[in-house]
């Protein structure tokens, strides 16, 4: 039989998986230190580090915090994460060379992260299967996770609930809402951006500049006029985003969500039209805005605020929540949407149990804490 002949692994994307189905053999840090990974954490699952929450053992240091991965180390300055504060919690660099010679990666802040160059694959090499934790095998033993899920959800409601709160009192409640809507329309890419437009241009002030417009001027147009004129006065970010995306779309479409909600130009207060039992995905679906999108904003806005002063009472807000359709799994619950779906089940079918697994992902997953985790608690 021949010898195993090393060889060495063929993209970023390689290293990356290889990461998290279970680096094989002897693991050495380059201060010298052995390491032994406790937990591999969960894959980030869109911008910022490959994994997230992992904990790693370095001679008796337990380290915690996220794992970034490169083919050489010096790609960390390259790709300026050293600058970037989504990696300021990067815990580990593993790399497939240590083109730098350094013993650590720095961050900006000055704080030294430790760098694993990972050993080459051998080609009769067995990889150890991939991390599978408790509850993927609860989920294959018919374990219904909805329940916890829906619960851990009605938590993400009242959180949101105690932000829109403190906005409202800035505001008043129609103000909220408007605040909250442009901010999710915005995406995470201008969300600051968007809130300023609407600190600086109230509704009140909105509505009563609709209300002078031109004679002729169709009322979406002219508000969102005056939007994208407050707009042009701010940092926005465009590069990178789809077409739809762009801020001048998100605009338009709050333009028309704005004359929707508020179509005379009256008192600035909570939109007759949205009342418990309404359609509401309906209502919120203007042009620009489609269905995943209105959930989000029924989500993120509405019903927070609605909650938050007392427009709606509790019973009909929890109501709401729950009945809502997801709007689709995001990026970084896609791991724990297979472990929990092993079973078949379909996890994340509601958008309570979404953010019920937003939750889950941000408190237990992504913070090593398998040994206590509330899906089989």
């Amino acid at each position: 039989m021949a010898s195993p002949v090393p060889s060495r692994v063929s993209g970023e994307a390689a290293l990356v998986a290889r990461w998290g189905a279970g680096l094989r053999g002897r693991l050495r840090l380059e201060d010298g230190r052995m390491l032994k990974v406790v937990f591999p954490g969960v894959p980030g699952g869109g911008s910022g580090p490959d994994y997230r929450g992992a904990i790693v053992d370095a001679e008796g240091d337990l380290l915690r915090g996220d794992v970034e991965v490169h083919l050489r180390a010096s790609s960390w300055r390259t790709h300026r994460h050293h600058l970037d504060r989504a990696y300021a919690d990067v815990a580990l660099h593993v790399v497939e060379e240590n083109d730098t010679g350094a013993r650590a990666t720095l961050h900006a802040s000055g704080r030294a992260i430790a760098i694993l160059v990972a050993p080459a694959v051998q080609t009769c090499e067995r990889f150890s299967p991939p991390f599978t934790p408790p509850c993927a095998l609860a989920a294959a033993r018919g374990l219904d996770a909805s329940p916890v899920l829906e619960r851990l959800g009605l938590r993400r409601l009242r959180a949101k609930a105690a932000r829109a709160a403190v906005i409202t009192g800035e505001g008043g409640t129609g103000q909220t809402l408007y605040t909250l809507l442009l901010e999710t329309l915005a995406g995470s890419a201008n969300r600051a951006a968007f809130g300023a437009i609407a600190r600086r241009l109230p509704l009140g002030a909105l509505l009563e500049a609709a209300e002078a417009a031109a004679e002729g001027v169709m009322r979406p147009l002219a508000i969102t006029a005056h939007l994208r004129g407050l707009a042009v006065q701010l940092v926005l970010q465009r590069a990178g985003l789809r077409p739809m995306a762009s801020p001048a779309k998100r605009l338009e479409a709050a333009g028309s969500l704005v004359a929707r909600l508020w179509p005379t130009d009256g008192e600035p207060v909570w939109p007759n039209t949205l009342v418990p039992g309404v359609r509401m995905v309906r209502l919120l679906s203007v042009p620009g805005v489609g269905r995943c999108a209105a959930i989000e904003l029924a989500v993120n806005a509405v019903l927070p605020v609605a909650l938050a002063t007392g427009t709606w009472p509790l019973a009909d807000a929890e109501r709401e929540w729950l009945s809502l359709p997801a709007p689709g799994t995001y990026g970084k619950l896609r791991r724990l949407e297979g472990w929990l779906g092993a079973g078949g089940a379909t996890p994340f079918g509601t958008a309570a149990s979404l953010q019920g697994g937003l939750l889950l992902h941000a408190e237990y997953c992504t913070k090593g804490e398998c040994g206590r985790c509330v899906i089989e608690a």
